[in-house]
């Protein structure tokens, strides 16, 4: 069984990246990349900031465990959280709607001065054809766009981030599918919907996963500029994860994605738009791709030094806060960069200066 964790909040491929370029110099802020690791006055950060994707793990604290971690979150002197909004939750009968979880988290996130990042997904049984999973987009743009304007009047500024979807280029997070065209038009859908209602907010197109192939960042890409994508997003969002290898390790570096979807951006005329990190990291525990902790952290620092050598990665997001199991051999339970399951800090912790 798919964790819930996986469904909502991560959604990593897995398979090889379909492109590949030469990896970047070595960066200076690890030195001779000693047993010491990096250290907190070495994470490298880009001028947009970075925060923490806190998954589907975050909707189910309760206030002081969400507290607990959000306060963690705030003293790394992060500015961001990616708040998963479940669709599917939240207007589980049409017109109906149940905003009791969201209104916890945004209003804990904005209470602590961090800048939310609303990652729209997953479509109620009412809006979708039968029989189809959750992550499927609705039959009609129009439901969706009618929750995106009851979202926005509730929250107003609250929330002027969106990022629509979440790797739609990986089958399990798009109804079983890959198709760009169809997510393109998801896109331009929402992107209409939520400019016209709140016109200086920030449109995202979904977050990429690493993969091979026919779903490969820059294929999803391509496909959507032919599809009609562009004028419709302020910025693109993709997911460089590169455990277990590290970042220069190939075939397991997403970050090799990354220059040619910029490549195409620029191709297309869309070279001042930024590419945002809205997860990066890596899991502990004893999964057979899972890294130490000591990894974990090289290798959030070195994909966070990364976007900042890079000069157009938008703001950076850490999946995630704190381990949502025990399980060590179940990798989905162990991407916590700040806490394991039971609070007990982990090595970044330290070099992210969250204890």
């Amino acid at each position: 069984m798919v964790s819930i964790s996986l469904l909502l909040g991560l959604g990593i491929g897995g398979s090889v990246p379909g492109s590949a370029s030469s990896a970047p110099a070595a960066p200076g802020w690890l030195g001779s990349g000693s047993a010491a690791g990096p250290t907190e006055a070495a994470v490298p950060v880009t001028t947009a900031g970075f925060g923490f994707a806190g998954g589907s793990g975050l909707l189910w604290l309760n206030d002081a465990d969400l507290g607990r971690e959000l306060d963690a979150v705030k003293r790394t002197k992060a500015t961001w959280l990616r708040v998963t909004v479940d669709w599917n939750s939240i207007e589980a009968a049409k017109n109906s709607y149940n905003w009791s979880t969201p209104d916890r988290i945004i209003n804990a996130a904005r209470a602590r001065g961090l800048k939310v990042l609303a990652n729209v997904v997953s479509s109620p049984p009412w809006s979708r054809p039968a029989g189809t999973f959750f992550t499927a987009p609705p039959t009609n743009n129009s439901d969706l766009s009618s929750f995106l304007k009851k979202f926005i009047a509730r929250y107003g500024s609250k929330v002027t981030n969106y990022q629509i979807w979440n790797e739609p280029n990986l089958p399990i997070f798009f109804g079983w599918t890959v198709d760009a065209a169809r997510y393109t038009s998801l896109l331009k859908a929402a992107y209409s919907t939520i400019k016209s209602a709140q016109w200086g907010s920030t449109v995202i197109a979904a977050g990429l996963a690493r993969s091979g192939g026919w779903n490969s960042p820059p294929n999803f890409v391509t496909a959507m500029y032919n599809a009609g994508a562009k004028g419709s997003f302020d910025a693109l969002a993709m997911h460089p994860y590169v455990f277990p290898g590290g970042l220069y390790a190939n075939p397991e570096n997403a970050v090799t994605d990354i220059p040619a979807v910029r490549n195409l951006m620029i191709a297309r005329g869309d070279g001042a738009k930024k590419i945002w990190f809205t997860e990066l990291g890596a899991p502990t525990g004893t999964a057979d791709d899972a890294v130490s902790e000591w990894e974990q952290a090289k290798q959030i620092t070195d994909v966070k030094g990364f976007a900042v050598s890079a000069g157009f990665v938008g703001p950076t997001f850490i999946y995630s806060i704190r381990d949502t199991g025990t399980n060590l051999a179940d990798r989905e339970q162990n991407f916590g960069a700040i806490y394991k399951h039971d609070w007990t800090p982990k090595y970044a912790a330290s070099v992210l200066g969250a204890v």
